[in-house]
């Protein structure tokens, strides 16, 4: 992506903007749901329920990765997740030194409270927005995340 002129720089600048702005949106209108559901976890847990959903038993340092936050915030919230018997911290049969953070049955129960939200607030911003128009910003949205880390 080139930027030949101020038209476009101020262009990126707005791209950036919306961006920020609708992760905020989407993180408010989420927190509403859950509330209404009865769903007591913070975004921050969801973020880590979610990532062990997709695989779980993992080390620390990959939600780390994988959430982009410190690792003292995210030792902080699994002690919390795990005080809350949603996750658990196991030995590391390859490593010794190393703990598996896992799902406990708490913690799966939550999956199939959240999935069906999930899905249902993700489809909710879907309705109105071509497939041809999905495809093409996910594309733009990749080769900026390409350029950043290049």
């Amino acid at each position: 992506m080139k930027v030949n002129e101020n038209q476009d720089l101020s262009k990126i600048i707005k791209l950036l903007d919306t961006i920020r702005d609708i992760r905020k949106v989407m993180r408010t209108h989420f927190q509403k749901k859950m509330k209404e559901h009865d769903i007591d976890v913070t975004i921050e847990m969801l973020e880590v329920l979610y990532i062990l959903w997709a695989k779980d038993s993992i080390n620390q340092q990959e939600i780390v990765d994988k959430t982009n936050r410190n690792k003292a915030s995210i030792t902080s919230l699994i002690d919390n997740m795990t005080r809350r018997k949603l996750v658990q911290r196991n030995a590391d049969p390859n490593d010794r030194r190393n703990n598996l953070v896992a799902l406990t049955p708490e913690g799966e129960k939550y999956q199939k409270k959240l999935k069906p939200l999930l899905e249902e607030f993700y489809t909710s911003f879907q309705v109105d927005i071509s497939s041809k128009d999905m495809h093409s910003t996910l594309s733009v949205l990749e080769k900026i995340y390409q350029k950043l880390t290049e």
